[in-house]
């Protein structure tokens, strides 16, 4: 007969405002997610618990502000007496929701801080001769967050306006147009290359009929064509030039549709960037893809897996959003994924 200590189980351990409570919330605990979120937001938890007993509408109600750390331990997952940990990082409470019957609350904690307004604060500013990094740092400063410059690249602008957004929000939205990505976790503000991610080597082969898959998706869609190249045109009336630009991928199909655009460039040189850095973001729309699996604590945002059985679908693929599950369901992870455009 197989022990307690020997059998195979997903652990969550719990520090909160530096105590470690994961003995005591084990009790009550429902269920608790961790979505490692997608480029352009900030991770986030959430722990349901039952509450019979009331003890969350008394002394152990939260407090807005309140830190929490978090780690998902595997014990005996794929060996006896292995023990793997997954930290989570640390969060803020921001919700806390009671309904019942029978009586239940969820605590919802951000990986921003809460005294942060990168998210809901709209604001109108300007930048001039700035480059992206610089305003990047402005605003991880103002957030309170830390800088992580993962690109090589740091675009300069004569001008940016800021109107009537969130510093998140332009932030991201600027960012887009370098096809480089932004997320906010673990106290940092992050701004990274997609496309040097993509070309890391893979941490797993997920094999249909071999591997724990519990679901799966995948698909095409008209409204989702992979275009074939990329034109730019633009003129400055001022200067009284042109400046035009076409970039078509390696080993691009020769037939489909051509994205065109109109839009401000300085340069015949950033008319170029423009139109590889735009067809890269409407192609890598085109091959997207969802995974459930058993948990598995290797999975997080931004790394790639091989897929292999699933025929046309096969590839290598970069995971956009990830969330780990604990509850009557077991440990499971979810994933949100897109196939790598290679380029």
């Amino acid at each position: 007969m197989e022990k307690i200590q020997d059998a195979r189980r997903a652990v969550l351990v719990i520090n909160y405002n530096g105590k470690d409570v994961s003995t005591d919330l084990a009790k009550f605990l429902t269920d608790f997610t961790y979505n490692d979120a997608a480029p352009g937001d900030a991770d986030d938890i959430s722990i349901n618990l039952e509450d019979r007993a009331q003890n969350w509408l008394g002394p152990w109600s939260p407090v807005e502000g309140d830190k929490i750390k978090v780690e998902i331990r595997t014990v005996n997952w794929e060996k006896r007496g292995e023990i793997k940990k997954l930290p989570l990082g640390s969060f803020e409470v921001d919700t806390f929701e009671f309904k019942g019957p029978p009586d239940a609350v969820s605590i919802k904690a951000l990986s921003i801080p809460l005294g942060s307004d990168i998210r809901q604060e709209k604001r109108s500013r300007s930048w001039e001769k700035v480059a992206l990094k610089t305003v990047a740092a402005q605003v991880a400063k103002n957030s309170g967050l830390k800088l992580l410059y993962e690109t090589k690249d740091n675009p300069s602008y004569d001008r940016l306006d800021q109107s009537g957004m969130s510093d998140l929000a332009f932030l991201v939205d600027t960012a887009k147009k370098e096809a480089i990505a932004i997320k906010v976790a673990g106290g940092q503000l992050i701004l990274f290359d997609e496309s040097d991610y993509e070309k890391k080597k893979t941490i797993a082969t997920i094999t249909r009929g071999k591997d724990n898959v519990l679901s799966y998706g995948f698909g095409w869609s008209t409204t989702l064509v992979a275009y074939r190249a990329c034109e730019v045109s633009y003129t400055d009336a001022k200067a009284k030039k042109t400046y035009k630009a076409t970039y078509s991928p390696p080993f691009a199909p020769k037939k489909g549709p051509v994205l065109k655009l109109n839009e401000q460039v300085d340069s015949q040189a950033a008319a170029l960037r423009l139109a590889q850095k735009s067809l890269r973001e409407k192609n890598k729309e085109a091959g997207k893809g969802s995974l459930t699996l058993m948990g598995d604590i290797r999975m997080a945002t931004g790394l790639t897996i091989n897929i292999k059985g699933w025929k046309r679908f096969d590839g290598k693929y970069i995971i956009e959003s990830c969330s780990h599950s604990l509850g009557s369901g077991g440990y499971v992870t979810s994933l949100g994924i897109r196939k790598v455009l290679g380029w």
